[in-house]
Order: C-alpha cells, then sequence, then structure tokens
C-alpha cells in the first residue's frame, strides 16, 4: 500500500504572469485577407505566412485554406503592413546580436551567409522574424532583429558551426533579449563546422 503524498505545489506557486503583448499586431481583424504591400505576406484566419504555390506538407491548417481558397478569390485583399514591416520602419528591435571575433576578416564571408540562412529558414516559419540592421564592424558585427526568437537563433547557429562563447540576457518585463557570441582563441581550431 502506497502512501498518499501532499502536492507539491499551490495556487500561490505559481504566480500570473504579465502577458506583454506585441504593439504591432493588428487589433482589428479584416474581413477576408490582408496583404503587406511591402513583403507580400498574407494575413488570413489572425496568421501571417508567405505566399506559396503549393504546400510543403498536408496539414489540416492547409486543407482549410484549400477549402477558402475559392472563397478568398473573389474578395479584394485589403493592404495590411505587417507588423514585421512596421518594426523595420520604426527601428523597434527586440532581439540584438553582438559578434565578435580577433579572426573576424578570415571568416566574416561565412558568419555573413550563416546568419542570411538562418533568417530565410526562420522566415520560412514565421514571416514576422527579420534583420532590422547590420552594422559590420573591424572586429565583428552588430544585429538588430524583430524579434527575440531570431536573435536567440542566429546566436545558437553562430555557437555550433564556430564554437566560441555566447551569453544570453533576458529583459525582466519587455520581450527583449541581447545575445553575445566572443569566437574563439586564435589557439582552437577556428574552421567552422561541416
Amino acid at each position: 500500500m502506497t502512501m498518499r503524498r501532499a502536492k507539491r505545489y499551490t495556487l500561490q506557486t505559481f504566480k500570473e504572469k504579465e502577458q506583454v503583448k506585441d504593439p504591432y499586431l493588428p487589433a482589428a481583424v479584416p474581413r477576408g485577407y490582408g496583404v503587406c504591400p511591402s513583403c507580400q505576406a498574407v494575413y488570413y484566419h489572425k496568421r501571417w505566412s508567405l505566399p506559396t504555390l503549393e504546400p510543403r506538407r498536408s496539414s489540416s491548417r492547409t486543407r482549410r485554406t484549400m477549402r477558402h481558397a475559392a472563397e478568398m478569390a473573389f474578395l479584394a485583399p485589403h493592404p495590411l503592413l505587417c507588423p514585421a514591416c512596421r518594426k523595420i520602419r520604426e527601428g523597434y528591435a527586440q532581439g540584438f546580436v553582438s559578434l565578435r571575433w580577433d579572426n573576424w576578416e578570415a571568416h566574416q564571408k561565412d558568419l555573413m551567409g550563416l546568419i542570411r540562412n538562418e533568417e530565410t529558414r526562420a522566415r520560412r516559419i514565421n514571416p514576422l522574424e527579420r534583420i532590422i540592421t547590420m552594422h559590420v564592424l573591424p572586429d565583428g558585427a552588430e544585429i538588430e532583429t524583430t524579434t527575440e526568437r531570431l536573435a536567440q537563433r542566429i546566436g545558437r547557429q553562430v555557437k555550433r558551426a564556430f564554437h566560441g562563447t555566447v551569453q544570453y540576457k533576458w529583459s525582466h518585463k519587455d520581450k527583449l533579449v541581447r545575445v553575445e557570441w566572443i569566437g574563439p582563441s586564435s589557439s582552437q581550431n577556428t574552421r567552422p563546422m561541416k
């Protein structure tokens, strides 16, 4: 016979967290669908997506979207600027990535290619994840992103490919992250992994 233990948690152990809402998300949902005139992202059923000719995989959401394709063909699209384009225009960054490396000149092209590829991969999943600015410095680069998730992805991929050390500093209240990557010292192997 087993003894029943008391609960390990109570309602007081879980504090209510403040939900930080993105001020750039549309408050009023337009009837039909909206298209961003800048990047051509489509807003339909409270979701932003990139227009594709055929879906990558068949899911219930894809089938539902295909069912409503005839309905959407008759509705005129509303011009609606996506939150990523608004953040880029206003310079509102939620992610900051700082890359520093003594051997920067030798690997700058590889690092920039890796960062652009990661942005493309992230944008396929969520079109609101974009790079706002990328400043190249003599010993590294400073990158600003529209979401904190993209900054975290960039830091993780750079560390995975080139090693070094990475630090993530999250803001307490706002949705904001600072990612700092310092490349490996020149005594270590500085070639990227394949």
